[in-house]
């Protein structure tokens, strides 16, 4: 990583949003340099992880309900990743209102409202998985 004086004062060399995200970039480019081929990450990743895979429990409730989304879109089909619409629909500049709507190609699957442009897509992501949860799709 590259960087600048100021973050490297502040520790950034430890940061772990820093540390996770140059590592999902680097799995990333690697995914990509090799034709999309998830086969071909599969030997980078293990070797990083065989030490550690004994002691790691993946909680499905770290995940956020975007990526869970994401997940049963990616499973279910979908060519390209959910598109969020977000739009500010009212409030006062100290307390504004957004509504967010979560597309699966041109299909509408979730909407929501927040007090952020983040918790309105999160929101809406919610709603898509209580959707597909009701019709029995999750």
């Amino acid at each position: 990583m590259r960087l600048g004086q100021g973050l490297i004062r502040d520790g950034g060399y430890q940061n772990p949003n820093l540390l996770s995200s140059t590592f999902e970039a680097v799995v990333g480019a690697y995914y990509l340099d090799n034709k999309r081929s998830i086969e071909a990450v599969y030997p980078l990743v293990e070797q990083l992880f065989d030490s550690v895979r004994e002691g790691v429990v993946v909680s499905r409730s770290t995940i956020d309900s975007k990526n869970r989304f994401q997940e049963w879109a990616q499973v279910n089909g979908a060519t390209t990743p959910p598109r969020y619409v977000t739009e500010k629909v009212g409030g006062m500049d100290h307390a504004p209102e957004f509504i967010a709507r979560v597309y699966v190609g041109d299909k509408l699957c979730g909407e929501a409202k927040g007090r952020s442009k983040k918790d309105a897509e999160k929101q809406a992501a919610e709603d898509a998985l209580a959707k597909m949860k009701k019709r029995g799709l999750l």
